[in-house]
């Protein structure tokens, strides 16, 4: 749990609608195991909010909108279901973290509607596996599986059935209470306009890297790999400044698509419209950049991009891997991957 302070390292300010930065990114979305689900329209999001007696941000809006298909997919991380949001107490319930088992949401009467995240309660207990009774994570399984087959019918008796539950179950929370808290300490987990724009960049880059090796041949690639950035500041930032137009930065809202706690940040995602390709870096667990295309292109393409941004690329099928591994080698004896 994260040390609780009255006020963030960083000016507070109203949420950004990222509509735009979601269009942008929408058509390189990896949609394979999207079935027959659609992204919500404003019709949607207007009927939940009267039933939620609340009105949702900016860009939680434009997310259900643009992506809502992609982004509430079960996976790692993933945002509920707009049928699904329901109040817990104070709190609006958005996205669910399965591995360290964390929830985020909002706060009814934050002015700033801002992220709260949560360790969450157990989503089935003992009891309920005692007498393989169901709980609301079945009625929420079930609402996908129909959601990704198109049955409507189905799809409402799973809404039904989930909130039947939480009307049976009045005392029962998602929340540890205890465990409520807020990350003052980097915007990006603290402004949902980041915090959805950084896990949308997890996801895209998660999924092109796994996703299109089916459609990878020895000639063809979507998803092309740069060599690692330094990470000393000073090389760092040389290295933010050779990538260059047609590359230009996804926002115009940098702290946004940087991590505004250091002292020199990559931009963590560019579009090239010239060329219809994004640079994209997972936020948190590599230091190198995704080079995503539409429709699988030739090496020749990636060594194109390599100009415009400084970097050298290489193929999951090993084009241009011997020429990173050199520049890799060439990097470390400057000691340039040194912690700053």
């Amino acid at each position: 749990m994260f040390t609780r302070k009255k006020k963030p390292d960083f000016p507070l300010r109203p949420p950004y609608s990222i509509r735009e930065e979601l269009e942008t990114l929408n058509p390189f979305v990896r949609r394979d195991k999207i079935g027959a689900m659609q992204p919500y329209t404003m019709e949607d999001i207007q009927a939940v909010e009267r039933r939620l007696n609340f009105e949702l941000p900016a860009p939680i809006r434009d997310l259900y909108l643009v992506i809502g298909d992609y982004m509430c997919l079960q996976d790692e991380f993933y945002f509920r279901a707009l049928e699904l949001l329901r109040w817990d107490g104070d709190y609006l319930l958005l996205a669910h973290g399965v591995s360290d088992n964390l929830g985020f949401g909002l706060k009814r009467k934050d002015p700033n509607a801002t992220v709260y995240e949560w360790i969450c309660n157990p989503a089935i207990t003992e009891k309920e596996l005692e007498h393989d009774q169901r709980s609301y994570v079945h009625f929420e399984s079930d609402f996908e599986l129909y959601r990704h087959k198109g049955d409507s019918s189905g799809a409402e008796a799973a809404i039904k059935g989930y909130f039947d539950f939480w009307k049976s179950k009045r005392f029962r929370s998602e929340i540890i209470r205890l465990s409520i808290s807020q990350n003052i300490h980097a915007s990006f987990t603290y402004f949902w306009d980041a915090f959805i724009l950084h896990f949308v960049l997890r996801r895209m880059v998660d999924d092109a890297d796994q996703l299109d090796q089916a459609r990878m041949t020895e000639e063809l690639d979507q998803c092309y790999l740069s060599s690692d950035l330094p990470r000393l500041p000073k090389a760092l930032e040389e290295a933010n400044k050779a990538i260059v137009p047609p590359f230009v930065p996804l926002s115009s809202h940098l702290e946004l698509i940087q991590d505004s706690s250091r002292s020199v940040s990559p931009v963590f995602a560019y579009l090239n419209q010239e060329d219809d390709c994004l640079l994209l870096m997972h936020p948190e667990a590599t230091n190198h950049y995704f080079l995503l295309t539409q429709q699988p292109v030739p090496y020749s393409f990636a060594q194109e991009m390599e100009g415009k941004t400084g970097l050298l690329f290489y193929s999951r099928n090993g084009n241009g891997k011997d020429k990173v591994l050199t520049r890799h080698q060439e990097m470390r004896e400057q000691g340039l991957f040194r912690p700053s």
